[in-house]
């Protein structure tokens, strides 16, 4: 058994310096494992940089996505890749000291039915406002090492944290090249999108929690921004509003968009009047009503 692990990387050479380096404290001396960075056009100095690691960490190997976007760098990564499982880590995270021996430990039954995958944390490079919730950064998909339900599993995992197999891969649908960050752009979807291709297609596909695979995210200052926040919530409520509509059958998409909009007109009432005590409540409120304004622009 081969593992890859892929780093996509666009124009952010010192979060990938650390990335790198927190992956090769833990990698080193195997002989089961590959690194694979996946350049998507960077203009920094990343190539001279990894060419230097190349030197010292012959696993490591290069390669450059011409097309721009994570969809097809991450497309990409699984053409090139020699492993039999394929593990992401985003550029900007650092994984946990026990991220790679946990997720060894689960590969070690080989079921090529079973994506992995772990917690998200944040590391704010300058502290939020106070009336940011700062859990709204933190991804936990469930409590303890474990199966994800059928409707967690149809979101699926962060691109940034997730180990599948490169044949459960080569049976489905390709990362969509038409959403997902392209260059600077903001950009999301791609990975919902992905899994809920993914289980539908894949009847036997199970999502696995593993909670030691967990890595650090950096949440850089400009995603703190009230408008940064408020496009990104409206576009990911935009998305999953059209994955609905796009793959669901009428009843369904009936029932879970009417499900949506009634629990976010509840949570919004209820905010509406405790942000006034509360100042979280005012982020509660805010996020309520971009998701409905998401929502309806992708019904009408």
């Amino acid at each position: 058994m081969v593992l890859s692990i892929t780093i996509c990387t666009y124009n952010r050479l010192e979060y990938l310096k650390k990335c790198l380096t927190f992956i090769l404290d833990q990698t080193q001396g195997s002989q089961i494992i590959e690194i694979n960075i996946i350049d998507n056009n960077s203009t920094d100095n990343t190539k001279n940089y990894i060419a230097e690691r190349q030197k010292e960490f012959p696993e490591i190997n290069y390669y450059i996505e011409k097309k721009q976007g994570i969809s097809h760098a991450r497309n990409l990564s699984f053409k090139v890749c020699k492993g039999d499982f394929l593990a992401f880590v985003d550029d900007d995270a650092v994984i946990n000291k026990n991220w790679l021996e946990s997720l060894l430990n689960e590969l070690k039954t080989q079921n090529q039915n079973i994506v992995y995958g772990g917690p998200i944390y944040p590391k704010f490079e300058t502290e939020p406002e106070k009336w940011i919730d700062k859990n709204y950064f933190v991804r936990e998909f469930k409590e303890t090492d474990g199966f994800l339900g059928t409707i967690k599993s149809k979101e699926g995992f962060s691109g940034g944290n997730m180990c599948i197999s490169k044949n459960l891969f080569l049976k489905s649908d390709e990362f969509n090249t038409e959403i997902g960050m392209t260059g600077g752009n903001l950009g999301l979807g791609e990975e919902p999108d992905f899994f809920y291709k993914l289980v539908k297609k894949n009847k036997e596909v199970k999502l696995y929690n593993i909670s030691e695979m967990s890595i650090t995210h950096s949440e850089a200052s400009y995603k703190l921004e009230k408008e940064y926040l408020r496009d990104r919530i409206i576009l990911n409520a935009n998305q999953f509003t059209k994955r609905t509509l796009f793959h669901e059958n009428f009843l369904m998409k009936i029932i879970i968009l009417k499900f949506k909009l009634f629990i976010q007109t509840i949570k919004l009432i209820i905010s509406m009047f405790c942000q006034f005590f509360i100042p979280k409540h005012k982020f509660k409120f805010l996020k309520s009503f971009w998701i409905i304004r998401g929502m309806f622009q992708a019904i009408f």
